[in-house]
């Protein structure tokens, strides 16, 4: 019990609560464990080498095997600075951590040669993975290009490794007596996994039908499992939406992606959704909605803009819609300015609304505070930006239905 580590020695200002375990485990030990995590996870990604691109991991994680590899590289740098110059006794290791690269540290993560994996496992990105890679980007690693750099100009003469056992690359391609090291294993589930991810893989094809399973199942997820809330009760009395849907996309406006359109259909299969739930709660009410307008426009302030005068009735026109939902366009990609071409136009905004919805949802998703979607009154119509992706759309619009259809009510009456 009197054994002090280096977990005990945390700045009272950034310390965190200590686990039994880490207070009694010394600090030598503790990064052993973490050291032999780290080579459990390089193990399992190298026995799937073909099942699992680097791409997906980029997506889903923010990481790859080459975030892998370079935080190695990072970790020889850090270590290499606590060795003096002048310490005879390590020079040779400290030589060897500043020798240390991205291809020596690419070899321990990959088994073999980056290049040479690229060639047997690596294949060609779908447009949807492209798609789903782009709008990650704000999770991927980013790393320091000079500390991956190497610290000499020549690497010191090797050492005699003959006396060392010869170690099978583990990239290779299966042999056809299937004998090979690297082949596949049955399940893509680690061995200490509960949960069955093959059917989740498995359903990551480009096809719409599972673009909407998704959709349907954070549909499917209350709002009141966020944090707590608690959706009012729908107006009394009948209520006709008349709704119009505006996705903005340059790809989806000259139609490159080969799924088409995806977050304009999961506004409508949400629409459903929400009008479904709130027709069907005991309270008389009766709510109709029809989709009156739907239309794609590129990422473009004065084209968005136009579309949204004309829908709302802003000027001369009669409103077509009393409730606009566009989607896409409210990240911090240049090309992003939904929020800014619906601000331009509308007669008044709702900031609260908005505000209110971001820190709702990143209980869930601490990035969907990232998203600058804004709403207001336009003519005589309500607009909302929602995000992009479809399961985003479900999520912020079983927020925000039972509030807005309200909001219509109040302005009709």
């Amino acid at each position: 019990e009197t054994m002090t580590t280096a977990h005990d020695t945390t700045d009272d200002a950034t310390a965190q609560p200590t686990s039994y375990c880490k207070k009694h485990i010394p600090a030598e030990t503790w990064t052993k464990i973490e050291a032999g995590a780290f080579r459990k996870l390089v193990k399992h990604l190298q026995d799937r080498n073909g099942a699992v691109q680097n791409m997906d991991l980029m997506t889903i994680g923010g990481f790859c095997r080459n975030c892998l590899a370079k935080w190695l590289v990072v970790e020889a740098r850090k270590m290499s600075d606590t060795i003096n110059d002048d310490d005879d006794d390590n020079i040779n290791l400290k030589e060897a951590l500043d020798a240390m690269g991205y291809d020596d540290a690419a070899v321990e993560v990959y088994g073999c040669a980056y290049s040479e994996w690229k060639k047997l496992h690596q294949k060609k990105a779908t447009d949807e993975q492209m798609q789903r890679f782009n709008d990650s980007s704000d999770i991927h690693a980013k790393h320091d290009k000079t500390l991956l750099k190497t610290r000499l100009s020549e690497k010191p003469a090797p050492v005699d490794n003959s006396k060392l056992p010869v170690l099978t690359p583990v990239c290779l391609k299966p042999a056809s007596n299937n004998a090979s090291v690297n082949s596949q294993p049955a399940s893509l589930l680690s061995d200490v996994c509960c949960q069955d991810v093959d059917a989740v893989v498995a359903s990551s094809s480009t096809d719409v039908a599972q673009s909407n399973d998704n959709t349907n199942k954070a549909l499917q997820q209350s709002s009141s499992t966020l944090s707590g809330y608690q959706a009012p009760p729908p107006p009394t009395g009948g209520l006709d939406l008349k709704i119009g849907i505006l996705t903005v996309s340059d790809r989806a406006s000259k139609n490159e992606y080969t799924t088409g359109d995806l977050s304009g259909p999961a506004v409508e299969q949400a629409l459903k959704y929400n009008v479904g739930v709130l027709n069907g709660n005991g309270s008389g009410v009766a709510i109709s909605c029809a989709v009156a307008k739907k239309s794609i426009v590129p990422d473009d302030v004065d084209e968005i803009g136009e579309v949204l005068k004309i829908w709302s009735g802003k000027g001369s026109q009669s409103a077509s819609c009393n409730l606009i939902f566009t989607t896409g366009g409210t990240g911090f990609a240049p090309r992003d300015v939904t929020p800014e071409a619906t601000l331009a136009i509308l007669d008044c905004e709702c900031q609260g609304l908005m505000s209110w919805v971001s820190n709702e949802c990143t209980v869930e998703q601490p990035l969907a505070t990232l998203s600058r979607g804004t709403a207001g009154i336009c003519g005589n119509s309500i607009i909302v930006n929602l995000p992009g992706n479809p399961v985003g759309v479900s999520q912020v619009m079983n927020l925000l239905f039972p509030l807005l259809v309200h909001a219509v009510k109040d302005m009709s009456t």
